[in-house]
């Protein structure tokens, strides 16, 4: 673009200096095409509307498809525009982000690509940045779309047997004999009818069966809240494999998270771990239950990621474990547990709650822990280890 302008000059000296006719007329027709290069470029960018159609969250391994929508609002053609998208590394799988396209008068062109969820994560898709020239290659222009889209992409989500739990959840639950409510799904037996039982706990076969009327006699039970815990202290995890642990820790924490919400209890998260966005700590979440909160749940975990904390599990633990209402049940998800972290969870299990710890790495002295464990009221269990995580890739 330079280099004509001042060819454009160069040739009106000559043409002043030499008096040749021909020569302006070249240049009135170079600087005529310039001119009106320049001002198509600007005014077909200027009013080019885009578009990004996609969905904002997807599972892992899943493939999301995106069209870039390019509406041209001029009458002035696009003879190319190049197509150049910011797309992560983690969600990208070909050079389709990259592409020539021709956008006509008041007409508009997609450019479908799709990302490969490959690695759960929060990114960012953008921004977009478009080139384009006019017909002579005289004029180039470009312009950047600021606004790039967030993509969340939520852990993987496997059932309890497949983390290497017994077949019957130690979770869920809690038998007591403080009758806080009866669990209508537990049924205990059949008692006379009393004036002011609900009419809907009539065992109406037993009654017919005794010529007499019987009620349902129900459990009691305590189905109080679940907190799960998660360590992501990177100094707690193997240095070789800690990646592989501390994201298989991940999805310890979303399938418990997730099988306890289907059994329609509230469920709550705590965590060390840094919110990757603001690189600050993931605020805890408070139980609660219900296909939202699950959704808000795995949106936490989709953003968390392990950091250095100089704080050891035991010191951490108490500060976080303090408030905890009595009957709740305590799951912590770490890669190792050591005597002191034993001995403040058995102070969370004297206030009242059951405590279960999933431990995601190996630990050479576990069996010295689930040992001492049995005698301070803490349930231990070792999931499986990262190298089975390939044959549960659904």
């Amino acid at each position: 673009m330079g280099n004509l302008f001042w060819a454009i000059l160069i040739l009106f000296l000559v043409g002043a200096f030499l008096r040749i006719d021909w020569v302006y007329y070249l240049v009135y027709v170079l600087g005529g095409v310039w001119l009106f290069s320049h001002w198509w470029i600007r005014r077909v960018l200027e009013r080019l509307e885009v578009q990004r159609v996609m969905v904002d969250h997807a599972f892992l391994n899943e493939k999301v498809p995106v069209t870039l929508r390019f509406i041209n609002r001029s009458w002035l053609p696009l003879p190319w525009l190049q197509i150049q998208e910011q797309v992560p590394l983690d969600v990208r799988d070909a050079a389709e982000y990259n592409k020539v396209i021709t956008v006509g008068v008041q007409t508009k062109a997609d450019h479908p690509y799709t990302l490969y969820c490959k690695r759960r994560g929060y990114y960012h898709v953008g921004p977009l940045v478009l080139r384009t020239g006019d017909l002579f290659g005289f004029v180039n222009g470009s312009r950047q779309e600021n606004q790039a889209m967030p993509l969340t992409v939520y852990p993987q989500v496997v059932t309890l047997e497949q983390l290497g739990l017994p077949s019957r959840s130690p979770f869920g639950t809690v038998s007591s004999r403080q009758r806080l409510f009866e669990d209508p799904a537990r049924v205990a037996g059949v008692r006379d009818y009393v004036n002011g039982d609900n009419q809907r706990t009539i065992h109406w076969k037993a009654s017919a069966r005794e010529n007499t009327l019987l009620v349902k006699k129900f459990q009691p039970a305590i189905a109080l809240n679940v907190v799960v815990v998660l360590n992501l202290n990177r100094n707690d995890y193997p240095y070789r494999g800690e990646f592989g642990y501390s994201e298989w820790a991940i999805v310890v924490a979303a399938s418990v998270a997730k099988a306890m919400i289907d059994q329609r209890q509230a469920v709550g998260l705590i965590t060390n771990g840094l919110d990757a966005p603001t690189e600050e700590l993931t605020p805890p979440l408070p139980a609660r239950n219900g296909q939202g909160h699950l959704m808000n749940l795995l949106s936490t975990l989709a953003r968390v990621n392990m950091h250095p904390i100089e704080m050891e599990l035991a010191q951490w633990l108490p500060s976080q474990l303090m408030e905890m209402e009595w009957g709740a049940t305590v799951v912590l998800v770490t890669p190792k547990l050591d005597e002191a972290g034993l001995w403040a969870l058995h102070q969370a299990y004297r206030r009242g709650s059951n405590v279960i710890v999933l431990v995601c790495a190996p630990q050479p002295d576990l069996e010295v822990i689930q040992s001492q464990s049995k005698r301070l009221g803490v349930q231990i269990y070792k999931t499986i280890w990262e190298k089975d995580l390939a044959g549960l890739q659904v």
